[in-house]
């Protein structure tokens, strides 16, 4: 091949992929990060920003815990289901799961409610754990708070540690755990 046919060719490839590249990028929607064992996974992981309740004190039967997580704009995958598990403390919390609700935001007054589709669903709950799953999941750039209702605050005074983890839209989902925090009992 002489130079001027290669320059031509390359010439003529990158008109072509100048045309075709912009605009398979603006009707393709961004797909999801599916591994290759099928799980479907965030691409950047949601952020768990907060954690309170609304009374801190021993045996309170009126207290709700609240768990914000931030969905980032670039996740990918919107947020479909949240599991809370009590990592330590003196007492194991048991949850309502009937009582438990989400809204969008993150004050403790709330925002507008997002509706759940189950509050444990099928699975088996363990002790000192909530499982919540979205009616329509949590699309990225979004911000939702979880309340979880105990039975009762511990009677037992101290800090208490909740991790949350996140999963994606779907069946087969891979869940991200995002860390955990405090909530702490007081005397009182």
């Amino acid at each position: 091949m002489t130079k001027s046919l290669i320059k031509f060719s390359l010439a003529s490839i990158a008109l072509i992929a100048g045309a075709i590249l912009p605009i398979s990028l603006s009707t393709n929607p961004v797909s999801a990060v599916e591994l290759p064992n099928g799980e479907v996974a965030f691409s950047k992981g949601p952020r768990l920003t907060r954690a309170a309740t609304t009374s801190r004190s021993r045996n309170s039967p009126i207290a709700t815990y609240q768990f914000t997580i931030e969905v980032p704009e670039d996740a990918q995958e919107a947020l479909g289901s949240v599991v809370i598990q009590q990592r330590s403390g003196g007492d194991t919390v048991t949850f309502k799961d009937d009582k438990s609700s989400a809204f969008f935001g993150d004050s403790l007054a709330g925002g507008s409610d997002v509706s759940l589709a189950a509050v444990g669903g099928d699975i088996e709950q363990q002790p000192g754990e909530a499982i919540v799953v979205f009616d329509q999941p949590i699309e990225p750039g979004n911000t939702v708070t979880v309340r979880v209702k105990p039975k009762r605050n511990p009677s037992s005074a101290g800090g208490y540690q909740f991790g949350v983890t996140a999963y994606p839209e779907g069946e087969n989902s891979r869940g991200l755990y995002l860390g955990s925090r405090r909530i702490n009992i007081n005397n009182d």
